[in-house]
């Protein structure tokens, strides 16, 4: 696949934002919802939410290009090494406890529970691991989505329907009391267009149609407001409700929705300057970030066992030191397995 360097860097940027959430939101549950800490929780949290779109966005911007030849063994071979790379992860993760009490306390400790538990979290996958397993049905469906890129107005149309399904229906009418029409769509079972599949085609669509400097000053300008909007509606719904309602942070409400496309819009049209496009750390680091995703919440976890927590500390800096630290370490163990052959490659999904 041929390097593009402004999504490269957007690949980056993306990739820690991600890293940002889980930090931030790893105790936004349990901190006191009108405390100070809640408040800067909040903040950085809603910084992080193109994270994933965006990675949805990038992913389908690359496969789904039909002037680009995808032969049946090429297309099978990206079907199988996300499958792999999905239960190598799975692996990792499911039967940590398992090792861990069988190596510390002895294999007689380990119960028939606990390794039944250990294999359903391997079929399942780890938490984040979600994305995964909707990015494996993306692959599973790209001969059909690829046919619909291949009349650019054909994507706009199905993008269309997408936003007024799964957004302005599914999310904005129950705020507006109209439940009567989103009954009356429900009833037409329209299941392609309610999940995160127009996030996927939307970063082909994006990449290939042209956007006036006006409207895209007016994109910068929505999704500024839909950053402040998530901080501000989820501090006062949470306060107000005196409960943890964290529904603005989802990709299915629309104020993430912009605010992915004016984060995927800006980089498209960023020039990006020659000493950086010729740097050679923008490739190593996005090839890597993959790995990252699939490694930081370990870190993460392993950090709160040891008692590293962010709320053991101011969280206003305890928040991106952490993040910038975890990056950093997941970056560079994700270029060295990266080198190992044969098995870096699943590994790392290059």
């Amino acid at each position: 696949m041929n390097r593009i360097v402004k999504y490269d860097l957007l690949r980056i940027i993306s990739c820690f934002a991600i890293v940002l959430l889980h930090v931030s939101n790893g105790y936004w549950y349990v901190v006191d919802i009108n405390g100070s800490d809640f408040t800067t929780m909040t903040i950085y949290n809603s910084f992080t939410r193109f994270g994933v779109p965006v990675f949805f966005m990038l992913s389908g911007l690359f496969l789904l290009n039909p002037e680009k030849e995808l032969s049946a063994k090429k297309w099978i071979s990206k079907i199988l090494k996300l499958a792999v790379g999905f239960y190598i992860w799975s692996l990792f993760y499911a039967f940590q406890s398992v090792i861990y009490n069988g190596v510390l306390h002895g294999w007689g400790t380990v119960t028939s529970d606990m390794w039944s538990n250990a294999i359903t979290r391997f079929i399942k996958g780890h938490g984040h691991m979600w994305f995964l397993l909707d990015l494996l049905g993306f692959y599973l469906l790209l001969p059909i989505l690829r046919k619909i890129c291949e009349d650019i107005k054909v994507t706009g149309y199905f993008l269309l329907l997408w936003v007024i399904v799964r957004f302005l229906i599914a999310t904005v009418l129950p705020q507006i009391d109209g439940g009567a029409v989103y009954s009356f769509v429900d009833l037409m079972h329209l299941y392609l267009l309610n999940g995160y599949i127009g996030y996927f085609l939307a970063g082909y669509y994006l990449d290939k149609v042209h956007i006036p400097v006006f409207i895209r000053c007016l994109l910068y300008a929505l999704g500024a407001g839909a950053l402040i909007f998530t901080m501000v509606r989820t501090l006062a719904d949470c306060r107000m409700s005196l409960t943890y309602d964290d529904r603005w942070f989802s990709p299915s409400n629309i104020n993430v929705l912009i605010l992915s496309i004016s984060v995927f819009v800006f980089f498209k049209y960023i020039k990006v300057p020659r000493s950086i496009a010729e740097a050679k750390w923008i490739t190593v680091m996005a090839k890597s970030s993959f790995f990252v995703y699939m490694v930081h919440t370990f870190i993460i976890e392993k950090l709160g066992l040891l008692g590293i927590k962010v709320i053991a500390y101011p969280v206003a800096l305890s928040i991106p030191i952490m993040t910038v630290g975890i990056f950093a370490v997941a970056m560079l163990a994700g270029w060295v397995v990266g080198k190992i052959p044969v098995i870096g490659k699943w590994v790392t999904f290059q």
